[in-house]
């Protein structure tokens, strides 16, 4: 991905796209037949010298092309640009790097999923308890935790794949989207069809950054999915919790200070944080769609930051994450003693459930299974022993029914059914 956007990589786009339009008149017989093989041998830059021309010129497209014209034979260099603009180079260019872009982050995606399926395949019939606020809820397995982060992420390709069909379209319309001296719809769309690239239906010196917006958008949904996997990640790895943690590399210390430390989940952490940074590069796109008339250059220097740099961090974290769900070291018996730390008050559903089928009114019902959980909690007694002590419990649903209802594979009997619809 660094490499994708590299200065080199940008002006070898560049390139193509100038390339693409030679190709294209020649395609139309606008030029000598012959005229874009002599070009295409000869057409290359120097960074250097590109970098130089810049220096006097204040322009970087006009730098690259004086870089690529003096290797081309002098009655070669008219044909190099003729008729455009900096924006029917730089904007195609951009899609062709952006949805390129957008294929190594899908790549990225699968490598993750098929992490995540694993861990779900490996864990899924081994119960843990589920959390809502923070707090004990009703159980979950470990698997379907890892299932619901794989379909979150697998999701996130349906909003990447439209910013992605989005980019295909741009423009070779010349100065003010009105095809000037040289140019005509039909070069247009001769042009972008060799770049697999489309026309779109208007457009000014420019492509509206509409089209932008939704790519750093998308790629700011996928970072906030990972951030969430990052997120539980930590939660689950801290001491008093201690199901999940990241594998600790022989060497790697936790403190300056204190060498007890092992931060089960410092990797998830630094993620986290990038995460912010590129919902950030979404805002400030989203400020940056507007253009002065047919253009204006405010853009310009924001995307040059924020759209390799966006493409960079989501793939890094993408990247990280495979790593950390590949080795993440799973604590089972943990996860057992977590599940059975509150007494078996997970099973209040069912006990009020069985109250209502005996004839209690709704808010009885409620009343009394919350109640002895409290109890349960507070004593330190199993909630089953509490219920079966409660005097407003009637005795017939003491001998069996009451006991019946504490089976965590009842609770856990649809877990193959949710499975399933991912064919696993």
């Amino acid at each position: 991905m660094t490499a994708l956007w590299s200065d080199q990589n940008k002006f070898t786009a560049w390139l193509t796209v100038e390339l693409a339009v030679i190709e294209a008149r020649e395609k139309l017989k606008l030029i000598p037949d012959g005229t874009f093989k002599r070009i295409k041998q000869q057409a290359v830059f120097s960074l250097w010298k590109i970098e130089e021309y810049e220096k006097r010129t204040s322009h970087d497209l006009i730098a690259f092309v004086e870089s690529v014209s003096e290797h081309l034979e002098e009655e070669l260099q008219k044909y190099f640009h003729y008729g455009l603009t900096s924006y029917d180079i730089e904007d195609s260019a951009r899609a062709l790097l952006v949805r390129r872009g957008f294929e190594i982050i899908f790549e990225g995606i699968e490598k993750v999923a098929q992490a995540l399926e694993k861990k779900a395949r490996l864990y899924k019939a081994v119960p843990m308890i589920g959390r809502t606020h923070g707090q004990h809820a009703e159980p979950i397995t470990v698997g379907l935790k890892f299932l619901c982060w794989y379909d979150d992420l697998i999701r996130q390709k349906k909003f990447l794949h439209l910013a992605y069909d989005e980019m295909a379209y741009t423009k070779i319309s010349g100065a003010v989207g009105i095809y000037g001296s040289g140019l005509a719809p039909e070069l247009e769309w001769q042009t972008l069809r060799l770049l697999h690239l489309f026309p779109a239906r208007t457009s000014r010196q420019i492509i509206l950054r509409d089209r932008h917006a939704h790519v750093l958008n998308a790629l700011a949904s996928l970072a906030g999915v990972l951030e969430n996997i990052f997120l539980n990640i930590r939660l689950l790895a801290q001491t008093e919790v201690g199901e999940f943690r990241e594998v600790f590399q022989k060497g790697q210390k936790g403190s300056s200070r204190m060498p007890h430390k092992r931060n089960a989940s410092i990797r998830s952490e630094q993620l986290d944080g990038l995460s912010s940074v590129v919902r950030g590069y979404a805002g400030i796109m989203l400020e940056h769609i507007k253009t002065w008339g047919e253009r204006d250059i405010s853009h310009s220097s924001v995307e040059r930051i924020i759209v390799p740099d966006a493409f960079q961090l989501v793939h890094y974290m993408l990247k990280t994450l495979e790593e950390i769900v590949t080795d993440l070291e799973v604590n089972q018996e943990k996860i057992t003693n977590n599940l059975l730390l509150t007494q078996g008050i997970i099973f209040s559903p069912e006990v009020r459930d069985l109250l209502l089928t005996f004839g209690f009114n709704s808010e009885t019902a409620y009343l009394i299974s919350q109640q002895d959980a409290l109890r349960a909690v507070t004593e330190g007694q199993s909630y089953l022993s509490v219920l079966l002590g409660d005097e407003r419990i009637p005795s017939e649903l003491k001998t069996g029914e009451l006991q019946k209802i504490f089976d965590l594979k009842s609770k856990l009997r649809h877990v193959d059914d949710i499975f399933a619809r991912f064919g696993l």
